[in-house]
């Protein structure tokens, strides 16, 4: 629910844990913000920040079943775990291995930052670099297939012009045949 879930490949396995925990928990997760593309990959992102500008994480707030907010970013940094299925939620996601901690509370993570700080800063310039590519073939490809549906519409426009010209021939090439004919016979 919520924003698209944008995340590196890596990472889609623990969506599958946070979807069926949700299900679980009687709760549904709102995605609220996720991976997005940076304007320089070198740059340093905010601490908050560092799992999702790699697709490793994302930012959310739990809702019930009834799409109502139960617990927001403001909760959550509070203590959420009086409410039942909140705790249910947040310790059967991190049974699995995920990441969520009272000191950046509405984002979960794999803890790829957390757990190779050293190497951070090299893999995330990679996979910015590697996405804003990605980003640009999909923005040339759309580019492409729109100039193509324009041309296919404008060629189609043209034979149905085309089309419109020969049946006038046609009609007309039909009259001359019949203005032909009954003149041989007047003869």
């Amino acid at each position: 629910m919520g924003h698209t879930l944008l995340g590196h490949e890596d990472f889609a396995k623990h969506v599958k844990t946070v979807e069926k925990t949700a299900k679980d928990c009687n709760v549904h997760v709102y995605v609220k913000d996720s991976y997005y593309q940076m304007i320089d990959s070198a740059a340093p992102a905010s601490t908050s920040e560092e799992n999702l500008v790699i697709g490793h994480g994302f930012r959310f707030e739990i809702r019930d079943t009834s799409n109502a907010v139960l617990c927001n970013a403001v909760c959550l940094s509070g203590n959420p775990m009086k409410t039942f299925q909140i705790k249910c939620f947040l310790e059967t996601i991190q049974k699995h291995g995920l990441v969520w901690s009272i000191y950046n509370s509405d984002v979960i993570s794999d803890g790829t930052y957390e757990s190779d700080r050293r190497g951070y800063q090299a893999l995330k310039v990679d996979i910015q670099t590697k996405c804003q590519k990605e980003s640009f073939k999909r923005q040339l490809l759309r580019a492409l297939r729109r100039m193509n549906e324009e041309e296919s519409e404008e060629f189609a426009g043209d034979n149905q012009e085309t089309e419109a010209i020969n049946r006038e021939e046609s009609e007309s090439d039909s009259q001359d045949t019949t203005d032909i004919v009954n003149d041989e016979k007047k003869k």
